[in-house]
This record gives structure tokens, sequence and C-alpha cells, in this order.
């Protein structure tokens, strides 16, 4: 694994699909091996669901859901953990 990618999570269900399909495009492209975490910070809305639901179908995707609001710097974490790649990117949703 080249490329962990960790991003926190809250209230995005709309634009999660597009979040990932421009990371998958962008670092496809350029023919790195990576992984896409994403933690819910216990959102509101159905991000969840949405990223369980994505996560069946993309092997380069992670979900982690948190089970209280515990902030952004929590969140990436919780994201570390779960990191496997040589280098790791913080990215906001």
């Amino acid at each position: 694994m080249n490329l962990s990618i960790v991003v926190p999570v809250y209230n995005s269900e709309q634009i999660i699909s597009h979040l990932i399909n421009e990371v998958e495009k962008t670092l496809t492209k350029v023919n790195l091996k990576f992984e896409l975490i994403l933690v819910n910070d216990f959102s509101k809305d159905n991000s969840w669901l949405k990223i369980k639901k994505l996560c069946q179908t993309k092997p380069f995707l992670k979900g982690i859901n948190l089970k209280s609001n515990y902030g952004q710097h929590n969140a990436i974490s919780a994201g570390l953990n779960y990191c496997s790649g040589e280098f790791i990117i913080l990215m906001d949703d």
C-alpha cells in the first residue's frame, strides 16, 4: 500500500460519492495503490449508511463509525489507527 487517505465525515451524505469518485479517478491516473478511510463522526444525516453501501463496491474504501461526536481531531486519530499506507494524507470532506 503506497498511500492512506483519512477523511473525517460529518453530515456529508450529499458529497461522499463525489469525494470518493474524484479521489479514485485522480489516484488511478497516477497508478498509486491507495486506501481511503472515511471516519463518520456521529453524523445526523445518513452519511454512515452511504459509507457502508459504498464500502461494498469499492475495495479501497474503509469505513469507521464513531458512536458519539468526538470532533475532527479525534476522528482523524481513529482513522490513523487503521492506516496501512507508507504515506498518509489527511483531508476534509
